[in-house]
Order: C-alpha cells, then structure tokens, then sequence
C-alpha cells in the first residue's frame, strides 16, 4: 500500500468515525427539538442550516465541481426526492417513538436492505441474497425488531404504531439512499454532490413545510433554539452525510455498515446527557443484540463483493 492510499484509508477511517457519532446525535436533536417545531418545519430548518453551511464551504473549495452538479444534477435530482421523505418519515418517527435509542435501532433494519437494492443496482452484490450469513442474519434481525418495540417483552402481541412505521419506512428508503449516493460518489466529489443534493431537499422540505407544518414555529421558537437547530443540521447532516459517502468510497460499504452498527450505542450515551427518561427495558436490550447481531451478520455476508467494488467501478469509469 502506497504511502497516498495509506493517508486515503486513514482519512477515511476517521470520517466514517464522524459519521458514526454526528449520525447518532439526530435522533436526540430531533426530540430536544420537537417541543419547539412541527416535525415538517424542523426537518426544514435543520436541512437548510446544513445546506447553507456547505454551500458556503463548496464555494470556496469545490467552487468548480459544484457549479458543474448544479448545471448538470443528474441523479441528485431523484435521490434529493428520496431524501426529502426519508427526512420526513425520519423525524416522524424520532418524535413519535418511545425513545431516540430505539429509534436509532429500528432504523439499523436498512443494513438488511441494502442488499436487495444492491441486487438491483450491482451485479456482483446478487449472490450475497442467497448467502446463509445473510438469510439467518435477516431473520435474527425481525426477532430482534419485535422485542426492541414490543412494550412488555411478549414477541407475538407486540404493538406496531405510527412510530415504528414511520421509522421502517425510513429504513426503507435509507437503504435506496445508501446504495444510490454509493453509485454517484463514484464519479464525483461527495462533498459537492450532497451540497447540492441538500439544497434541492431543503427547497422540497420548504414546500412540504407550507403545505404540512406550521412555518411560524420556526419563528415563534426563538434565536437560541434556531441556533440549536443550526447545530444539529451542521453536525449530523452537514458533516455526517459527506464523511460518510467519502468513507465508503475508500472503505467500501459493508465495512462502513458495520462501523455504523455503533450508532445506537452513540445515540444511548447522547441521550443519557441530553435527553430525560431515556431508557431501554431487559428484553429491549436484549432485541437490541439480535438485531445488531443479524445486522452484522448481512454486513459481513457482503464482505469480499462490496469492499471491492468501489474501486472497480472507478476503474471502470476511467477507461
């Protein structure tokens, strides 16, 4: 390994580590916040704070690169939709789950599905649907949903609310989001590919926020929860998508889907700080490890395909 790569996969190591820890604090922005905001509008402002912030850097850094996606957005423009109600089912869920560390694990359900959308969109990645890894490493996971959502430990009679929908549908589209900006990432620069990416978001969550939500909190709530607000687009979507597109450029996704496995346990120790009266029952720790367990086992039954492949399809695209 050259001295170059070497500097590439450090740098990405620690980017993916940002990711893991600005990813794990959305879940507890989003409930700190929910007092202050209508889950519309708040989804609004924290993406608008997080494209401003990095317009400004892609202006200065990325000026050439970004103005290129801008006159030409290609695929952006369907993940930016994708992106706009996986926000919204997102924050839904965070506000409306019992608390942000089960919403963090419920979403962990998109690492079983990125695999099926991998077969779609990456033909080496179709033989990893039938690997034993990945069919027990799934079932594991639903058992292990059951019991985080189930209130009283009983598996067979557990209630699925408005909440856990919300979050199934964001691990849904999360696992297109994570598959697609993969396959766009290739060609460009992750950091101006998402600048723009999160401003044709925040121009769709605007207008979902007129039409759904009540704008004038974002006025009635105040400067300093305005100024928490900006925080929280700024560390988990700012910084968080960009270092991690970058990340599995370099690292490849089933080892970044791994790593992210630590996002939970992130949010639980945010939460202990920030948040009151968050905690998890035994057999919700107990639903817990299965799920992080069959998570883990799908990540690893895509080792060996997906690590390799980041680098043969920019191969493939510079011949």
């Amino acid at each position: 390994m050259t001295d170059k790569t070497s500097k590439k996969t450090f740098a990405a190591f620690w980017a993916l580590i940002l990711s893991i820890f600005g990813w794990g604090s959305a879940p507890v922005f989003i409930r700190w916040l929910g007092d202050a905001y209508d889950p519309y509008s708040q989804a609004f402002i924290r993406y608008a704070s997080a494209a401003v912030v990095l317009t400004v850097i892609c202006s200065v850094g990325y000026r050439q690169e970004f103005l290129k996606i801008l006159r030409n957005p290609r695929g952006v423009w369907g993940i930016a939709l994708i992106t706009m109600f996986l926000q919204t089912f997102w924050t839904l869920g965070c506000l409306k789950t019992s608390s942000a560390t089960v919403a963090q694990l419920i979403s962990k359900l998109s690492i079983v599905l990125v695999i099926p959308m991998g077969y779609v969109m990456f033909r080496e990645e179709r033989t990893v649907i039938k690997n034993p890894s990945y069919l027990f490493g799934t079932l594991l996971s639903l058992v292990g949903l059951a019991a985080v959502v189930s209130r009283d430990g009983d598996l067979l009679t557990f209630q699925f609310d408005m909440g856990t929908g919300y979050l199934i549908l964001a691990a849904i589209l999360w696992a297109v989001y994570t598959v697609w900006a993969r396959h766009i990432a290739l060609g460009v620069h992750p950091l101006p590919m998402f600048t723009v990416m999160a401003i044709f978001v925040t121009v769709g969550l605007g207008v979902v926020s007129l039409l759904m939500g009540s704008p004038k909190t974002l006025i009635s709530a105040g400067a300093p929860t305005a100024g928490l607000a900006f925080v929280s687009g700024m560390f988990p979507i700012a910084l968080a998508h960009p270092c991690f597109h970058y990340a599995q450029r370099h690292l490849g996704s089933a080892f970044c889907s791994s790593m992210n496995l630590i996002n939970p346990l992130a949010t639980f120790l945010f939460s202990l700080v920030i948040l009151p009266n968050e905690k998890l029952l035994l057999h919700q720790w107990v639903g817990a490890a299965l799920l992080l367990g069959g998570t883990f086992l799908v990540a690893r039954a895509s080792h060996g395909l997906t690590e390799e492949n980041p680098i043969s399809l920019e191969n493939r695209g510079k011949t």
